[in-house]
Order: C-alpha cells, then sequence, then structure tokens
C-alpha cells in the first residue's frame, strides 16, 4: 500500500492524473449509460449502439491508460512505438467492445457479470500492451502478483460495475455502476504501474516516437469529444425515442378511443391491435403481434378484404371462445413505422343486425303483442286464397274486436288496457291448430285464418272455442280486466273470392255480433251488408244533417210538485231526415258518438237552447245534456263562458245534464270542468241517478246542485216494491245531502202520487208534456201562465 501511494504521488504528475481522472470517469459512464441504452434498444439499432459504445467506451479506457502512463514520471525521458500504442487502441475496442456485446446482447444476469469480466480484461490487456509501447533501454521487472492482482481487481470491479448498473433504469443505478468501473480502472491502472520496476531502465530516443510532453492534453481532448458525442448521440436518441413513444401513445390513445377494433398488419401479419378489438375478441390483454389476421377473419371475407382496399366487406370474426361475430372490415394502406403496412377497421355489426332484425320484425308484427301485422295479415290471406282455391278446399276469416275495451283503459288505465291486449294474443297463439294464423290488425282488432279442410260449420266451432278460451282465461285471471269479445265470420269462396271483399263481410258480420248483444259470433249473411250500408248511410246523413238544418229542439217542461209551475225545460234534439222521415234519438246519437260527430251536435244544441232561453220573459231554467266527449274536451269551459256571453243568458239559467259514465272517463279532469262551470253559476245536474256506474262516491267529490232519478224506476214504482224502495231511498239521500230530486218519465198518475207523497221536488214526463217545439209551451216562456194548460193537479188526482 506504501508503494502503490508512492506511485500516485511522488512518481506520476498530479495535474495530468486529474485530466486522465476525468476521462476515466467519463468512460465509466459512458459505458454504463450506453449499455443501458443498447439494451432497451430493439432491432438492429441495440448492434449500432453496442458498436458505438465499444469505440467510445475503448477509445475512453484507452485515453485514460495512456494520459495516466504519460503523467507517470520513471526518472528519465521516455518514447511510445506508435504501432504498440495503436494495437493497445485496437485491444480495448475490441475486448471492451466484446464484453459490452455480451452484457447487452444477453437476457441473463450472468451474462452481465460475464460482459463486466471481460472488459475488466480488455482493460488489463490493453494496460500491459500500452506499457510494452513503451521506448526504454533495459528491461522493467514486474511482481507478478501486484500484476495477478491489478487484473482480477479490474476484473471483478467491471463485472459487478455492469451488473449494478443495468439492475434498474434510474440515474442513481448509473451512477453507482460507472462509479465502480472508474474505480476498476483506477485500481487496475495503479496497481499495475506499482507492479513494475524501472530499476534497471535507462532512457533511449528513436526518431518518430511519441513524446509525451504534447500528447496528454490531445488524447485527453480527443477522448472527451469522442465520449461526450457518445453521449449526446444517446441524449439525441432518448429525446427522439420519448418524442416517438409520445406520440405512439398519442396514436394509441387516439386508436384505443376507437369504437371499432384497429389491426395493423405487415401483409397479412399482425403487428399492432387496439383495445377495441382486443375486447371484440375476448382477448382481453393477450398480445396478437405475429399473428395472422386469417386466424380471425373468415377466409373468403379475408381474400375479398386484401383484393378489394377502400371497400366495405361483411364477414364474420372468430373470438377466442370461437364465438362467430358478425363484422365489417375495410382496408387502408398505411405508413407504419417508416414502412408501408394495412390498417384494417373491424366494427362489430351484432347491434346492428339486431337491429335490422327487429326492424324486419316490426314491419310484419305487432310491437305490443307480438302477433303478425296487418301487413302480414293482408299478405297471408293473399297467400292461403290461392292456396285454397288450387286445393278446391275453403278457409275462413274471423275477425274479432273486444267488447268495452274503451272502459278498461277508463277504469283501470292503459296500462291495464295494454295487458289485456296481450293476454288476448297470448290466448289466440295457444288456440291455434292446423295451420291457423292470428294477427293483429290495430288497436283492439284481431283476426285469424281459419283453413276448413271440411264443411263450413267448423268456422263457427273454432270461433266457439276462442270465446271458451277467453271465459276460462278470465275465471282464471285475478285482475279486474276480463275479456270480452265479438266474432265475425267470412268463408272463402261461399261469401266472397277477394281478400278485401272476404275481409269486409267478415267486419259486417262482427257488427252484426257487437248489435246482437256482444260476446258471440255470427256468420256473414247476404241482408247484413244492407243493414250495414243503412248504417253507413245513416252516419253520412247525419255529417249533411247538420249542415243542411235538419234538427231541431224541442223542449220538455220540469215542474215544481209543490206548486204545480213550471221552473224550466229539458231540451231534446230531433231529426226529421228528408226521404226517412223522423230518426229517433236512440239512433242517431250512438252513431254520432262513436264517429265523433257528438261534439258538434252537442255545440249546435247548447247555442240553440241558449238562444231560445235567453229571448223568454220569464227566466226559467234551460237544461241541456252534455256527452263525455264535451265534458272532456280541454276547451269545454271557454266554449260554455262563450256561449253565455254571445246569448246574454245568466249563468244560474242554464243547468248541464251529466251522467255517471261521462265521469268515469276520466274523473280528474271531469271533476276540474265541472268546478269551472259551477264557478261560471252555471248549475251541475246528475242525470239518469240509478242505471250504469251509479256510485256515492261521486255525490261526494262534486257538489251536484241536482239528481235527475231515472225513468226506469219512476214508471215502476207504484207496482214493484223493489223500484219504489230505490226511489225511497234517492229522495232520503237527497234530503240528507240538501240535493233536489227530479224524478223523469212520470206518465201516470199513480206514479205522481207517489211522489207526491214522498215529497220529491220536481218532475217532468208525458204526464205534464210531451216534448214540443217551444211554440207549444209559449204562455208558460211569455209569462202569461205558470202552470201547463189544461194542467190542473188538483182534479187529476182526484180523478185518479
Amino acid at each position: 500500500m506504501t508503494g502503490l501511494y508512492a506511485t500516485l504521488f511522488t512518481q506520476h504528475d498530479l495535474r495530468v492524473v486529474l485530466l486522465a481522472a476525468l476521462v476515466c470517469a467519463l468512460s465509466a459512464f459512458a459505458c454504463i449509460s450506453l449499455m443501458t441504452h443498447a439494451r432497451r434498444t430493439p432491432g438492429i439499432m441495440r448492434y449500432v449502439w453496442v458498436s458505438i459504445a465499444a469505440v467510445a467506451v475503448g477509445f475512453g479506457i484507452w485515453g485514460t491508460h495512456f494520459i495516466a502512463v504519460l503523467a507517470f514520471d520513471v526518472g528519465f525521458p521516455a518514447s511510445y512505438d506508435i504501432g504498440m500504442t495503436l494495437l493497445s487502441l485496437a485491444i480495448a475496442i475490441g475486448v471492451c467492445g466484446a464484453g459490452l456485446a455480451i452484457a447487452t446482447l444477453g437476457n441473463r444476469n450472468s451474462d452481465l457479470a460475464l460482459g463486466g469480466a471481460i472488459v475488466g480484461i480488455g482493460i488489463s490487456t490493453m494496460h500491459y500492451t500500452g506499457m510494452s509501447a513503451m521506448q526504454i533501454g533495459g528491461e522493467v521487472q514486474w511482481s507478478s502478483s501486484l500484476v495477478a492482482m491489478s487484473i482480477l481487481m479490474g476484473m471483478v470491479l467491471s463485472a459487478t460495475a455492469l451488473r449494478v448498473g443495468s439492475r434498474r433504469h434510474s440515474f442513481k443505478a448509473r451512477m453507482v455502476g460507472a462509479g465502480l468501473l472508474t474505480l476498476a480502472i483506477c485500481a487496475m491502472h495503479f496497481t499495475a504501474m506499482e507492479a513494475a520496476n524501472f530499476d534497471n531502465c535507462y532512457a533511449i530516443a528513436v526518431a518518430g516516437d511519441i513524446r509525451p510532453a504534447s500528447m496528454a492534453l490531445v488524447i485527453g481532448f480527443a477522448s472527451i469529444l469522442i465520449l461526450l458525442a457518445a453521449m449526446g448521440g444517446v441524449y439525441l436518441d432518448l429525446r427522439d425515442r420519448k418524442r416517438a413513444a409520445a406520440e405512439e401513445s398519442r396514436m394509441r390513445g387516439l386508436a384505443d378511443a376507437a369504437v371499432e377494433g384497429l389491426v395493423v398488419c405487415d401483409d397479412r401479419t399482425i403487428v399492432a391491435t387496439n383495445s377495441s378489438f382486443k375486447r371484440l375478441t375476448g382477448a382481453g390483454e393477450a398480445e396478437f403481434t405475429g399473428r395472422q389476421i386469417a386466424d380471425f377473419l373468415d377466409p373468403t371475407g379475408c381474400i375479398s378484404l386484401f383484393e378489394k382496399a377502400n371497400t366495405l366487406v361483411e364477414t364474420e370474426l372468430t373470438a377466442q371462445d370461437g364465438t362467430r361475430i358478425p363484422v365489417e372490415v375495410v382496408l387502408r394502406q398505411v405508413d407504419f413505422g417508416g414502412r408501408p403496412h394495412q390498417a384494417i377497421a373491424v366494427r362489430d355489426l351484432r347491434a346492428r343486425k339486431k337491429a335490422e332484425h327487429h326492424i324486419r320484425f316490426l314491419a310484419h308484427h305487432d310491437a305490443m303483442t307480438g302477433l303478425p301485422n296487418r301487413t302480414s295479415f293482408t299478405q297471408k290471406l293473399g297467400e292461403e286464397i290461392a292456396l285454397a282455391d288450387a286445393a278446391g278446399r275453403r278457409l275462413a276469416v274471423l275477425c274479432l274486436d273486444l267488447d268495452r275495451f274503451k272502459e278498461v283503459n277508463d277504469l283501470f288505465g292503459h296500462g291495464a288496457g295494454d295487458a289485456l291486449l296481450q293476454k288476448v294474443a297470448a290466448v289466440m297463439e295457444a288456440e291455434k291448430i292446423n295451420g291457423e294464423f292470428a294477427a293483429r290488425l290495430g288497436g283492439d282488432e284481431f283476426a285469424v285464418i281459419v283453413p276448413l279442410p271440411g264443411a263450413p260449420d267448423l268456422a263457427g266451432e273454432r270461433a266457439e272455442a276462442l270465446l271458451n278460451a277467453f271465459a276460462e282465461t278470465n275465471a282464471n285471471g285475478a285482475d279486474g280486466a276480463m275479456i270480452s269479445a265479438s266474432i265475425g265470420i267470412a268463408i272463402y269462396p261461399d261469401h266472397a273470392e277477394q281478400p278485401d271483399q272476404l275481409m269486409n263481410f267478415a267486419d259486417t258480420a262482427l257488427y252484426c255480433a257487437k248489435e246482437d248483444g256482444r260476446g258471440t259470433f255470427r256468420v256473414f249473411e247476404a241482408q247484413m251488408g244492407a243493414q250495414l250500408r243503412d248504417r253507413r248511410q245513416l252516419e253520412h246523413d247525419l255529417r249533411l244533417a247538420l249542415v243542411n238544418e235538419e234538427l231541431t229542439l224541442v223542449y220538455q217542461p220540469q215542474v215544481d210538485l209543490d206548486t204545480d209551475t213550471v221552473t224550466g225545460f229539458e231540451t231534446l234534439v230531433r231529426w226529421t231526415h228528408p226521404e226517412r222521415g223522423p230518426i229517433p234519438p236512440s239512433r242517431f246519437i250512438p252513431i254520432a258518438e262513436e264517429t265523433g260527430l257528438i261534439l258538434q251536435l252537442g255545440e249546435w244544441v247548447m247555442r240553440r237552447a241558449c238562444i231560445e232561453a235567453a229571448s223568454w220573459n220569464r227566466p226559467l231554467l234551460i237544461a241541456v245534456n252534455v256527452s263525455a266527449v264535451q265534458l272532456h274536451a280541454s276547451n269545454f269551459v271557454e266554449f260554455v263562458q262563450d256561449i253565455l256571453l254571445e246569448t246574454g243568458l245568466d249563468a244560474e239559467r242554464l243547468e248541464i245534464e251529466i251522467t255517471e259514465t261521462a265521469m268515469i272517463r276520466n274523473m280528474s279532469r271531469a271533476i276540474a270542468n265541472l268546478r269551472q262551470i259551477k264557478a261560471l253559476g252555471v248549475k251541475v245536474a246528475m242525470d239518469d241517478f240509478g242505471t250504469g256506474y251509479s256510485s256515492l262516491s261521486n255525490l261526494r267529490a262534486f257538489p251536484f246542485d241536482r239528481i235527475k232519478v231515472d225513468q226506469s224506476f219512476i214508471r215502476a214504482v207504484h207496482t214493484n216494491d223493489q223500484s219504489a224502495a230505490i226511489v225511497r231511498a234517492v229522495l232520503g239521500l237527497g234530503k240528507g245531502l240538501n240535493l233536489p230530486i227530479l224524478a223523469e218519465g212520470v206518465e201516470k198518475p199513480e206514479e205522481l202520487e207517489f211522489l207526491r207523497n214522498e215529497i220529491c221536488d220536481s218532475a217532468q214526463g208525458y204526464w205534464f208534456g210531451k216534448p214540443q217545439p217551444i211554440a207549444a209551451y209559449e204562455d208558460i216562456v211569455r209569462g202569461n201562465s205558470a202552470t201547463l194548460i189544461p194542467f190542473d193537479a188538483k182534479i187529476r188526482r182526484v180523478s185518479a
């Protein structure tokens, strides 16, 4: 150790030693950095960086040695042989390069240690070769133990340096590795210099030999320049890599953000994929690089894809689990990594195929029930008629319509109505036999095609079976919505040969089934067509009647039973057809309600009635019936208000009569409209109380001004105890609620006497006067008389 100290401080020029130390440190750091960089570089560039590292590090180590040797003072001038000096440089580059190649290209930790040991050997070999280049006289005496120690120290420390420097990709690790390699070079050099004994040597001078005086700075500068150039190259390469990595990350982010799967291929070998393609194949994070695109795409589709660039191709993709997925692919040529590649976009068509299937289904089926729709039924009927005609057999069309379906919606809501339609469809599907075809035509209309291999009576049997199935479903059902249906039947070719005509006849039979009481079926008969045509003609004539003023109003008096005076009139509408004569309201009012004319008709009646009442001298009450359609109309309140302003009639003189059936359609809206009507001062009466959906809750929900007892109870009041009890109960209810009661349909003195004895407030009926034009009651409305002439209650009571 004393000798090593003396060698370092007494035989070396410390200024030159510091220069050598700087070159050594740079060489060591460059060695570790270049090796680490080369290990992270793929492809051919790894070999390029190994070569750069070999040259730069070899020259740096050689420069460190040469500068340190130049700093050594052997006691006399020394020169160096150019050939041997260059050989030592070549050894430094070659052997150190071999060690770096093993450390860089190897994948095991032992490869790093082996490469480091070879670098240590290169350092020692270069050093002793360089020492042999000294041109001096005599013979250098070497200490074999120190020589061995120098070589061993160089190998061990170099192996450790490369192992530590490559352990983690961090600057700290590189610094530690560089420090160990610096120590290896320095320890080896100074130990080797200590091993040399120059006591028996002397100076000699040879022309052309290297002189140490001016070379130290030149070699140091050259070494530093080469090392810095190599490190600069590393910096620039890393910067470009970071930029490329950032760009690649950005592009991969964009690619991964794409909904479609993206695949980059070199010819047909997969180079890169995005996350959407991995999810599509169900491969998770599996690596696809190196696999063939044909492993995933259908062979035919794959061939078309590469033959037809920039063209959409529909094919199938095989997922990892073997599932065949319909996809749409397109191929485009792109530049990838500086070379032409093929980019393939893969779009999942499962959702679109499902939507297309659903659209095709909806085009031919009803969305709510799943049954075929009218379009499919019409097509199927044409096909079945052609088959029946070819086979010489019959077929039947059953047109089915639900009874009182609107009331189900009103009572239970549209959700219950939809559930009822689905229940009907399920029963029809379950009851199909022998190639029957059931469909929903729309609304609550259904139809069934029934092939008839035998007698036409089978059609009636099938209709009866369907009605029985509905009844059985009702018996087993837990909800309140019951299936009730009417069925009309038409038979090919007995009734018609054309599909449209056959459907018309079945619809005609259906109408007759409803007219006959509902919940049954009817087979088409010739006279049914005439009845339906007559009804259609009557509907047409009613529309014209509103325009041609064929409608008139008649008035029936309402009498106070205490004073026998007329208190008002109920307005009734009559229709005198120019050809048919008088048409009863029981016939044309239902037609108006079914066709929607009731709204126009009701408005006409109210306007005419208010105009008439406004012209009377006596302020008598005028009562007008209001339909459910009018009551629920959004502008009903405004219409009544406008009529009152237009005619000048006092609101207290107008009374609108509604039935409970009109209220239940939409109770909340009806109550809201009635409250606004009453706020105007108009009176509201409940008509036909005791029939339909009579409910005491309706009397509680809205404060009516009067209750009218239906005439069906009054006509039997003196002969039927049940009717009498009902009327007494209603009269008692009226007294309890402080509601006036009016009895309708009084026609006999016995009925009048009963009502007087039970203290009924008022009445109307043929006993007091028939519905007549207002001219018949001119004395009453003009104020000439307060009672009906020749009506005299006392005489009639005595005569009774």
